[in-house]
């Protein structure tokens, strides 16, 4: 029995961090009643700021560093994405947002072929053109009524950008150690939304609320689920860690971690969510199927 669960340990601490990544959409969620997408973006990566700078002083090796103009670009390219990801699941469904989010090992293998002159065989083509079609049925396109526009280019944005951010980790880590490199990206994720909330103040246009928001002072409620949210921030940090540290292999943990798409989907439809069409559903499978093979064709590598 022990030795079954030392050998899926990995498993064991992805489903953890799936649940904590879930729980974090919710509580986003709920404060999106009250307080703009880029508040709680702010708030998320403010804690999670604190957490790893504690992190990084633990740190008894620290590599040279190096590729300081890539470590910006990964960054940006990351904080970008939480904007996009923050902002749908304010205005969309929870599970919808974070099946969008799970586009990226889609973007990161075309990202592979264009950049890296990666080969890309055919069961790679066969991912992505699933996972591409399961977001045309999350998006709806053909029903009037069903498609928005604005939501599913961040949608897909965020996806793209998230996939540019990991994909810049692989040279990183050469130069630096991960906590820095994860440093960079909330640090920025702090900074670039505290800036919009100040320009907020001055000007505030409906059209750009992704992007500029005035600071709304939080009432108790707010400030409860803004530290619950911290909390379950530390602990993903600390389980998808914990996950891919002990992992046998990666590729199987790395498809484990489309559970959060599931987990969100429920908790999204106990906060009010309406419960997803079959198309919608069969949607989401399809991107969590189409990622799974190409996790899988890229392990085998």
């Amino acid at each position: 029995m022990l030795k079954i669960i030392r050998k899926n340990l990995g498993v064991y601490f992805m489903i953890l961090a799936c649940l904590d990544f879930a729980l974090l959409g919710a509580c986003a969620k709920i404060l999106s009643e009250n307080l703009s997408s880029i508040q709680i973006m702010f708030f998320r990566n403010l804690i999670g700021s604190i957490v790893l700078m504690y992190l990084i002083l633990k740190i008894k090796n620290k590599k040279e560093g190096g590729h300081f103009l890539l470590l910006l670009f990964r960054g940006i390219a990351g904080t970008l994405a939480l904007y996009a990801f923050f902002y749908n699941i304010a205005n969309i469904s929870l599970g919808g947002a974070f099946a969008f989010q799970k586009t990226a090992p889609i973007f990161i293998s075309i990202i592979a072929f264009f950049i890296f002159k990666e080969k890309l065989n055919i069961k790679s083509y066969f991912g992505i053109l699933i996972a591409f079609f399961g977001v045309l049925l999350i998006c709806e396109p053909w029903s009037y009524e069903g498609f928005d526009l604005k939501n599913t280019l961040l949608g897909i944005f965020s996806g793209l950008l998230a996939a540019m951010a990991l994909t810049s980790v692989r040279e990183l880590k050469k130069s630096y150690n991960t906590e820095i490199i994860a440093f960079s990206f909330v640090f920025l994720a702090t900074i670039f939304p505290l800036f919009s909330m100040i320009i907020g103040e001055f000007y505030n246009n409906k059209k750009l609320d992704f992007i500029i928001s005035p600071f709304i002072t939080p009432d108790l409620k707010a400030w409860i689920f803004i530290f619950i949210m911290g909390i379950f921030g530390t602990l993903y940090q600390i389980h998808i860690t914990k996950a891919y540290g002990v992992a046998k292999k990666a590729a199987i943990v790395a498809g484990v971690s489309y559970l959060d798409v599931v987990f969100s989907l429920f908790l999204g439809i106990l906060l009010g969510d309406k419960f997803p069409n079959i198309i919608v559903i069969f949607g989401m499978i399809s991107i969590i199927f189409g990622g799974i093979i190409l996790l899988k064709n890229k392990e085998k590598k």
